[in-house]
C-alpha cells in the first residue's frame, strides 16, 4: 500500500510544478487605452499602471488618442515613463485616424517605440499659459523645447524635427513623421505593433482609466471646480430657509469637491480669494434681501473659477474654453440668478409668517377652558391653538368660553365669558 501512495504524490508534485512553469512562461503586455485628457486623472492612471508592469515585468503599449492637456500632467506622465524603462519596454501607438497632439506627444517622445497608423498625426507641441504674459510664454517655451529635445537625443530621434513641434507647433502625419525619424514604423492595427516588436503571442493586459481617476480628471478644471463651490454654498443657504440637514451635508460635500479640484490644477490663490468673496456675498444675501449681494456673489465666483488658471501652463491641441465649460457658465449665468429670486422670495414669505404666540398677542383674547379653573388652582386653558396654565377669581368648567385678563410668568389670569 505505501508504494501506490509515493507514486500518487509524486505525481501530484509534477503536476504542481508543471502549473507552476506554465503559469510563469506565460507572457503578457498591458495596454494602456490612453484616449483621455492629460491631467491629473490621467497622472494618477499611469502612475497605477506603470507600477504594475515593472513589478510583473510586462512591457506596456500605449494606445494613444488624446487632444493634449496640462503640461505639468504631460511632463510627470514622461518622467515615469523614462524611469520605468529601465526595468520594461514601453511602446506609444497612435492608431489610424488619433492623434498624439499637443501635451500626448511628450508622452509619446518619451517612450522606447513610436508607431503610428495611417490618418494619424502626432504634434503640435507648443504651450501655453492662460493670461501669461509674453515673457512667461517663452520661459514655458524654452523649458518645453529643452525637454522635448532631451527625451528625442535619448531615443536616436531627429532632434531638430521635434524641435519645430514646440517652436513652431508643427505636427506631424505619420508618412511624415516616418520620413523626419521621428517615429519607428506605421502599423494600421495592434496586432500587427505586436508582431514588429515580438510580442505576438503575449497575452494582452488591458487597463483603463477608473472612476475615481475619472473623476479626478472631470473636477481638473477650474470651471468645474468653481461650479462646485458655487452649488455647495448656495445649498447651504437654501438649508438655513428649509432647516433640511440634508443639503446642508450636500452643499459641505461639493464645496469640498470644487475645494479638490482646486488642488489638482494648482489653482491661482487669486481666483479662490474671488470665489471665496462670492460666498461670502451670496451668505450677506440672507441679511439684506434685496439680491444685489446674490448676483454680485455669483459674478464674483464664476469670475474667480475662470483666473483660477492664470499662469497655469497647458498644451492641448483645443481652446481650454471648450464648448464644455462655455455651456457650465451659461448654467450658472442662468439658474443662479433664478436661485437668487428664489431665495428671496423665501425670506418675504418666512418676514410675513406670523410670530408665535406670545404674551404681547394673548391678552384680551378669547379661549376655551380645557379642565375645571378653580380659584386658588390651576387649570389649563387653550387660546390661540395653544394650552395655558390658567388661574381665575371664579370658577370655570371644562368647555366653558373665556377671556385673558393678565400674563405673568407663562401663566394666564382669565374670567369666564357669561
Amino acid at each position: 500500500m505505501k508504494v501506490p501512495l509515493v507514486i500518487l504524490i509524486s505525481i501530484l508534485i509534477v503536476l504542481i510544478c508543471a502549473i507552476q512553469l506554465a503559469s510563469a512562461n506565460q507572457k503578457g503586455v498591458v495596454i494602456i487605452e490612453f484616449n483621455y485628457t492629460v491631467d491629473s486623472g490621467a497622472q494618477d492612471y499611469f502612475q497605477s499602471t506603470l507600477t504594475y508592469a515593472e513589478q510583473n515585468g510586462y512591457p506596456v503599449i500605449i494606445i494613444m488618442n488624446t487632444p493634449g492637456g496640462y503640461l505639468e500632467n504631460a511632463f510627470a506622465i514622461a518622467s515615469m515613463i523614462t524611469n520605468a524603462e529601465s526595468q520594461i519596454s514601453i511602446t506609444t501607438y497612435i492608431p489610424p485616424g488619433d492623434m498624439g497632439a499637443s501635451a500626448g506627444s511628450y508622452i509619446a517622445m518619451a517612450s522606447d517605440n513610436i508607431f503610428m497608423g495611417n490618418g494619424s498625426f502626432i504634434g503640435p507641441s507648443k504651450p501655453y499659459i492662460i493670461g501669461g504674459t509674453a515673457l512667461e510664454e517663452q520661459h514655458v517655451v524654452n523649458a518645453s523645447l529643452a525637454y522635448m529635445i532631451a527625451l528625442a537625443q535619448s531615443h536616436g530621434r531627429n532632434v531638430s524635427a521635434v524641435a519645430t513641434m514646440v517652436e513652431n507647433n508643427t505636427a506631424y502625419s505619420a508618412l511624415s513623421a516616418l520620413q523626419v525619424n521621428i517615429i519607428n514604423g506605421i502599423a494600421n492595427s495592434l496586432s500587427q505593433v505586436k508582431n514588429i516588436l515580438g510580442y505576438s503571442g503575449y497575452n494582452d493586459i488591458n487597463f483603463t482609466e477608473s472612476p475615481v481617476q475619472q473623476f479626478e480628471s472631470f473636477i481638473s478644471n477650474s470651471t468645474v471646480a468653481g461650479f462646485f463651490i458655487l452649488i455647495g454654498t448656495i445649498a447651504i443657504l437654501l438649508d438655513i430657509y428649509h432647516g433640511s440637514i440634508l443639503l446642508s451635508v450636500l452643499g459641505i460635500i461639493s464645496i469640498a469637491i470644487g475645494l479638490w479640484g482646486s488642488e489638482l490644477i494648482g489653482a491661482q490663490p487669486v481666483g479662490l480669494l474671488m470665489i471665496f468673496i462670492g460666498m461670502a456675498l451670496i451668505f450677506l444675501e440672507i441679511k439684506l434681501g434685496h439680491g444685489l449681494a446674490m448676483l454680485s456673489g455669483v459674478f464674483l465666483a464664476v469670475a474667480g473659477s475662470l483666473l483660477m488658471t492664470v499662469d497655469i501652463p497647458y498644451s492641448s491641441n483645443v481652446p481650454y474654453l471648450s464648448f464644455g465649460n462655455y455651456a457650465l457658465i451659461a448654467v450658472e449665468a442662468t439658474l443662479l440668478p433664478i436661485g437668487a429670486i428664489y431665495l428671496i422670495a423665501l425670506r418675504k414669505a418666512a418676514m410675513r409668517a406670523p410670530a408665535k404666540v406670545g404674551p404681547e398677542r394673548i391678552i384680551g383674547k378669547n379661549g376655551v377652558a380645557k379642565t375645571d379653573i378653580i380659584p386658588g388652582k390651576e387649570g389649563v386653558a387653550n387660546v390661540l391653538s395653544e394650552d395655558w396654565t390658567a388661574t381665575s377669581d371664579e370658577t370655570i368648567k371644562a368647555g366653558e368660553k373665556l377671556v385673558v385678563l393678565e400674563y405673568n410668568e407663562g401663566k394666564i389670569k382669565v374670567k369666564k365669558i357669561n
